[in-house]
């Protein structure tokens, strides 16, 4: 798992990103180290872990530019975090983060109103990380990527109408009434006379024995 080593003197971190090719990439090459003048190696390695997460959670899956988006934030929110050391590594990392992906969406779309909800809508109904996976906060984007960004906006639907309920009187009108055969009436009417001659048959019998 990548990570930020220490390496050299006082505050040199390491930026260690693994690549399709290599191990790591090597320690000395340029643009590759991180210098905070501020904080320790376990704030820094949290801000980066928590990118690295964010841009997991966008499906930035493509490791080399994964670490170089993070090294670019991370020596952003550094430069934050020497004028003011009281602010936590890991929160200025993630401002960075969000201000520049908010940044990226406007450009791509080209319009100004609501572009960072529609930003990251767009990036998956695209599926634009898996077919262009290192175009992702990048200034030369591809037109036919735009293209397809710009062509998936999603229309919001029409306000909702609030409509007033007028109240009405109860009902209070009697059942209706649900006519029989006559047929029915008169054997309902026998079987109630005959269930009622057998309980008082019963009664005058209990009360004999």
């Amino acid at each position: 798992m990548p990570t930020l080593t220490e390496g050299g003197q006082g505050k040199n971190f390491v930026l260690e990103a693994l690549s399709p090719n290599a191990r790591s990439f090597p320690r000395d090459r340029p643009g590759k180290t991180f210098f905070p003048q501020t904080g320790s190696e376990s704030e820094w390695n949290a801000a980066y872990y928590r990118l690295e997460d964010y841009f997991r959670s966008l499906h930035v899956f493509n490791k080399v530019h994964q670490s170089q988006l993070i090294l670019r934030l991370l020596q952003a929110a550094a430069a934050k975090h020497a004028v003011n050391p009281d602010q936590n590594p890991t929160t200025l990392a993630m401002e960075e983060a969000h201000a520049a992906t908010d940044r990226w969406f406007r450009q791509v779309l080209e319009y100004e109103d609501q572009f960072s909800r529609q930003g990251r809508l767009s990036l998956f109904i695209t599926d634009g990380m898996e077919r262009w996976p290192t175009v992702f906060l990048t200034e030369e984007v591809p037109p036919d990527y735009q293209r397809a960004m710009q062509e998936s906006r999603v229309q919001s639907g029409p306000d909702l109408q609030v409509s007033s309920m007028v109240p009405r009187p109860l009902d209070d009108s009697p059942l209706v009434e649900i006519e029989l055969p006559e047929s029915w009436t008169r054997g309902f009417s026998f079987f109630t006379a005959f269930a009622i001659a057998a309980v008082l048959t019963a009664v005058f019998f209990f009360f004999l024995s």
